[in-house]
């Protein structure tokens, strides 16, 4: 018994750019009835997806060994062979196949024992049009996010290797005494702009202001627009000198790395991402972020790892293409946990040119795009110190940082992004912690 009906007439719907990040294949819906396989195939076929049918499991076993599909639409209750065993079989060849289940038995038991399956999803009969719809959605985007991650994990394990050579190479270029060296470098830069030097826009300003202001004995009178844009130009000044200080307190103070969770680190994200929602509103941008079961220890030093976090998130998010996505992901490689964030690439004049340089340069990533105003009051430092900084405090957690043009694969239009990663290495519980 169904409760709605849909026409499967109905022409398919042409794919929106959130459609682009779907997987290509098909979905298998494994049904006996008639019904619901009419049912099922017209709502797929609403949200932009194409079908196969098997009319039970063993069907459905030569048919995916045929072709792959998506994701499995399972009943669980069919003639020859049933839904549970289609799924254990499949899992055998396939075991990052996704399914989710049909089941007339809305019983917790049932239920539990269908979750054990490994199943992603389970839809109750009778069959609701709107609620298939949203679960389908959903498994869809989770089969894009999974298969991403696959990918990461495959690419990092490459990239890993060869951008060690990079870390060595840089390494190996540091001065004796670092710290010292880093940090005088920066005192430098902050006496620099204190005197003045550096500061042409302000100085422009105040030249213009001097030729047209008018004497009125004991005060000057200046146009309004030109106190406005002096004290904007004040504020960003300002925002360089507290980025400034920042930096100067990061590389002074010691770091304190305190056995903890993983968790603990990913609680970080919704509260950076809220940060930013204005500015993500504005550029109508989705982020998607992390869900991870498994838990490791890692040495963290939590408020330095938030500021550096906020500055990875603050480059991937100001470059973002508009109405794209900008995702998270958590993957372990090789004894780290890494948090990677991807960012679309803006398509214009800059990025055309970033494809015609970036083969001639010897570390793994170039921006040549401009400095992006609307982010400023939003940045911890400027000057092109931020990823710099980044660097600096991965290196006091005993990992690394690694960000790299990249090309993403896992949509049917290949896309320009930036991959941002923060390697840490993974813990044992009791092992003595050495700074």
């Amino acid at each position: 018994m169904v409760e709605s009906n849909v026409n499967s007439n109905k022409p398919t719907p042409t794919r929106t750019k959130e459609h682009l990040r779907r997987p290509k294949e098909p979905i298998l819906i494994i049904e006996d009835k008639k019904e619901n396989q009419v049912l099922l195939d017209a709502i797929c076929k609403r949200i932009g997806m194409e079908t196969d049918i098997a009319e039970d499991g063993k069907i459905a076993l030569e048919m995916a060994a045929k072709r792959p599909y998506s994701l499995y639409l399972v009943d669980l209750m069919m003639p020859v062979l049933d839904g549970k065993s289609f799924i254990q079989e499949r899992k055998k060849l396939e075991p990052s196949a996704v399914f989710i289940v049909q089941t007339a038995i809305d019983q917790t038991e049932e239920i539990i024992e269908v979750m054990k399956l490994g199943v992603y999803d389970y839809l109750l009969k009778p069959l609701h049009v709107e609620i298939v719809s949203d679960r389908l959605e959903k498994a869809l985007e989770y089969v894009y996010l999974k298969r991403m991650e696959f990918l990461l994990i495959d690419e990092e394990s490459k990239e890993l290797k060869s951008q060690l050579e990079w870390l060595n190479y840089k390494e190996s270029h540091r001065k004796t005494n670092e710290i010292n060296s880093e940090l005088h470098s920066i005192l430098n830069l902050k006496t620099t702009l204190m005197q003045g030097s550096g500061l042409g826009a302000m100085s422009t300003i105040i030249d213009s202001i001097q030729q047209i202001k008018v004497d009125k004995g004991n005060d000057y009178s200046i146009n309004k627009e030109f106190w406005d844009l002096l004290y904007e130009n004040h504020e960003h000044n300002m925002a360089m000198m507290s980025g400034l200080d920042l930096a100067v307190d990061i590389i002074q103070n010691p770091t304190n790395l305190v056995r903890s969770k993983s968790e603990h680190l990913l609680e970080l994200l919704p509260s950076l991402v809220e940060t930013f929602k204005d500015e993500i509103a504005e550029r109508e941008l989705k982020v998607n972020l992390p869900v991870v079961k498994q838990s490791v220890y890692l040495d963290l030093d939590i408020e330095a790892m938030k500021v550096a976090i906020h500055e990875v998130f603050t480059n991937g998010l100001k470059y973002s293409k508009k109405k794209s996505h900008f995702d998270v992901f958590v993957t372990f490689v090789d004894g780290y946990f890494c948090l990677s964030a991807k960012n679309n690439i803006i398509e214009d004049e800059y990025a055309k040119q970033l494809t015609q340089v970036e083969k001639k340069l010897v570390e793994p990533f170039y921006r040549i795009h401009p400095p992006v105003e609307s982010f400023y009051s939003k940045e911890k430092f400027s000057l092109g110190l931020g990823l710099t900084m980044v660097d600096f405090i991965l290196h006091r957690h005993n990992g690394m940082f690694f960000i790299r043009n990249a090309i993403d694969h896992t949509t049917e239009v290949k896309a320009d992004c930036i991959i941002a990663e923060i390697f840490l290495p993974i813990k044992n519980e009791k092992e003595t912690n050495h700074e």
